[in-house]
């Protein structure tokens, strides 16, 4: 979800120009306001099971090499 923020916020932001800090903030809070008027709820699909396979696998393969 994180990810999923900062690539909806950096595509806000590239449609814009900011020729100071102020601009740029002001930018980032506009995205905040209007994100946060029609919130949306992320729905879990994956299985923990799943994810705690997926975990283990990772840490079997950093100590392994």
């Amino acid at each position: 979800m994180v990810e999923h923020f900062f690539r909806d916020i950096t595509v806000y932001l590239r449609q814009g120009s900011f020729s100071s800090v102020r601009e740029l903030e002001s930018s980032i809070t506009t995205f905040l306001a209007l994100r946060n008027a029609q919130p949306t709820s992320y729905v879990w699909n994956a299985k923990a099971e799943d994810i705690l396979n997926k975990i283990q696998r990772a840490r079997e393969a950093m100590t392994s090499g």
